[in-house]
């Protein structure tokens, strides 16, 4: 349409036709997100039981045990685990077990809970071929442990790192870990990018 200058223009739409569209189209988007409130992003799937819920990649495929991983998961302890496998290796897990679940000679901390877990995992034939230096954060306010480790597996060192904590609400120590091998053909070397990955799944993993 030709406008001359300094003419007024007309309005494309009518100013209450505007609102009236605006409401309208803020009414469907709150009422889809109302709808859709606490579902996983999308692409992602979720894994909820035992106190805990994460989010993970639907490209991931995902397993759940106890803790020797050969019988069904319990509230008293258990682990899930998820597997994205292309050019690399990348697995996470969840793995919790309650208070009473730690052997007597050791305190019932998450410092407790990391050295009940690779006990565990010795006594499996998993060989733990490092452990590195205990680190200190907070999840969620709560108090948190850290540490790399390395897995042997078919005489490599794998990389790894977990972390421990305990959930006042669930009544359990929850602890994540993450193997991380971008590149197979150098399955030893420890990428970078290994603790902002598992900060990550840290991100999507809740406690209630």
């Amino acid at each position: 349409m030709e406008q001359k200058i300094g003419s007024r223009l007309e309005p494309l739409l009518d100013t209450r036709a505007l609102l009236a569209a605006l409401v309208l189209v803020a009414g469907i988007t709150g009422s889809n997100l109302w709808i859709h409130r606490g579902d996983p992003p999308l692409g992602y799937a979720r894994y909820s039981g035992y106190g805990f819920t994460v989010d993970y990649s639907q490209r991931m495929f995902v397993f759940d045990g106890n803790l020797g991983g050969y019988g069904r998961p319990t509230e008293e302890g258990g682990m899930m685990q998820a597997r994205m496998q292309g050019e690399g290796l990348e697995q996470f897990g969840v793995i919790w077990m309650m208070p009473e679940g730690i052997s007597s000679s050791l305190d019932r901390t998450p410092e407790g809970a990391l050295e009940q877990l690779f006990g565990s995992i010795g006594l499996g034939g998993t060989k733990i071929s490092s452990r590195g230096e205990l680190m200190a954060m907070t999840k969620d306010g709560h108090e948190m442990v850290y540490q790399t480790f390395t897995l042997l597996d078919s005489g490599y060192n794998i990389p790894a790192i977990i972390g421990s904590w305990y959930c006042e609400e669930s009544g359990k120590f929850l602890m994540l870990y993450l193997v991380y091998v971008p590149d197979v053909s150098q399955p030893e070397a420890v990428s970078p990018e290994m603790e902002s990955v598992w900060l990550g799944y840290l991100e999507c993993l809740t406690c209630h």
